[in-house]
């Protein structure tokens, strides 16, 4: 599975990182957020799942 940010819809509200931080990071002064592994395990499908429908923005998309 691939992890995709997209840079120009993210506006940094974090709660991908709540929702998942094994995969995403977010510094105070970051406008986006950082995705620290693209392709992370399948063990972390359900917490992406969570953290790409928690995005006010819809800028977290999961492949595979």
């Amino acid at each position: 599975m691939k992890v995709i940010v997209d840079e120009l819809r993210c506006d940094a509200h974090g709660l991908c990182v709540d929702a998942c931080p094994e995969v995403f990071a977010l510094d105070d002064d970051d406008d986006v957020v950082t995705v620290l592994v693209e392709e992370p395990d399948d063990s972390l499908r359900d917490e992406l799942a969570r953290a790409a429908q928690a995005c006010p923005k819809a800028a977290i998309t999961i492949e595979g």
